[in-house]
């Protein structure tokens, strides 16, 4: 079977990661991956050498709304110039616009296409991108959502959506390992917000004075100026497995979430882990109590609350480190491949 993925481009982010591991996976199954991005963008993650990339960079020429206009038209030319040469049996646009482009360039081809989405639909977004996820997903043959909480919201809107969580981007550590009092997050700039950075330096300009050993330390972010008591700020880190097992403590402040992929990587390294609620994303992928601290969204006392708690019981991180990790095997690169194979297979039997 001859499979072509359209996505935006590899330079980063969430889509990006779970396309590089799903791509390489159905490769290694012995799957034609073709995968079409903007070439002009750095490549974050590795691909395996038998996933053939194509260059499908189309430049927007103005700013203006006709501007964006005829970047459509030229994109759904591009997407369908490729489609013609490369004859997939498959094809799979990775978030809205990518999906919306092959779903148009592949009018009257007979080709099954599938919409993968990457974010909540509890999520904010511009308005084409609402209207492509509420409306043009219809006309996919399949869509995959993130979670069940994102299944509920849609409930009868998309009949033909599956739910394929996020698989993990490590093995999980099977080990224990010294782990200094450290709190980490992880987030970005151009996200700041989204992932509560801001409301975690709140809470923790609240509880830190009475914990003048712990640290709290946010990865992909730089910052050397005005910096908050006992705060770092790493920047990008290229060696994150190493830096979860080392930490004591996860913390996971975002107001929304698809599927948390640092929380599953965090979990995998055996990090205690504590986050907000995320419409109850959280709960699907640890439980409450058992494994971890899920916090009633946008509660930041209570937040506060129990993370004095995690950092005053070394035997409660200890017991949390050691479930998580249990639950993590759930989410094996393993299992994502088969509902990736299981889904091809079926639209192609259509």
């Amino acid at each position: 079977m001859r499979i072509l993925v359209f996505i935006d481009h590899m330079a980063g982010g969430g889509a990006a990661r779970v396309t590089s591991v799903m791509c390489n996976g159905l490769v290694q199954r012995g799957y034609e991956v073709l995968l079409a991005y903007n070439g002009q963008r750095n490549t974050r993650y590795a691909l395996h050498e038998h996933v053939r990339r194509i260059d499908n960079t189309v430049l927007r020429r103005g700013k203006n709304h006709w501007a964006g206009v005829v970047l459509l038209i030229e994109r759904v030319r591009r997407y369908k110039q490729i489609i013609r040469k490369e004859q997939p049996h498959v094809i799979i646009g990775v978030e809205p616009e990518p999906y919306l482009y092959a779903r148009l360039a592949s009018i009257g081809l007979g080709i099954p296409v599938i919409a993968v989405d990457h974010t909540s639909y509890r999520r904010k977004q511009h308005w084409f991108t609402h209207w492509i996820r509420w409306r043009a997903y219809r006309w996919a043959n399949k869509v995959s959502i993130l979670s069940h909480a994102d299944e509920a919201i849609l409930g009868k809107h998309i009949p033909q959506k599956i739910v394929i969580h996020n698989p993990l981007s490590f093995p999980i550590c099977e080990t224990e390992t010294q782990r200094d009092k450290i709190i980490l997050c992880v987030g970005r700039h151009d996200a700041w917000e989204v992932k509560g950075i801001d409301r975690m330096l709140r809470i923790w300009k609240a509880i830190c004075p009475s914990h003048p050993e712990w640290q709290l330390v946010i990865a992909g972010i730089k910052q050397d100026e005005g910096l908050p008591p006992q705060v770092t700020f790493l920047g990008e880190v290229q060696d994150m497995p190493t830096l979860y097992q080392r930490t004591a403590i996860f913390a996971l402040p975002s107001r929304v979430e698809g599927f948390p992929m640092s929380l599953l990587e965090a979990g995998s390294q055996g990090c205690c882990c504590i986050a907000f609620a995320l419409g109850k994303v959280t709960e699907e992928i640890y439980e409450n109590s058992k494994s971890g601290i899920i916090v009633p969204d946008d509660d930041e006392q209570e937040f506060a609350v129990q993370l004095n708690r995690l950092m005053d019981d070394a035997d409660l991180r200890k017991s949390f480190s050691q479930k998580i990790r249990e639950e993590m095997r759930r989410f094996s690169v393993e299992q994502f491949i088969d509902a990736w194979e299981q889904i091809c297979n079926e639209v192609c039997r259509v």
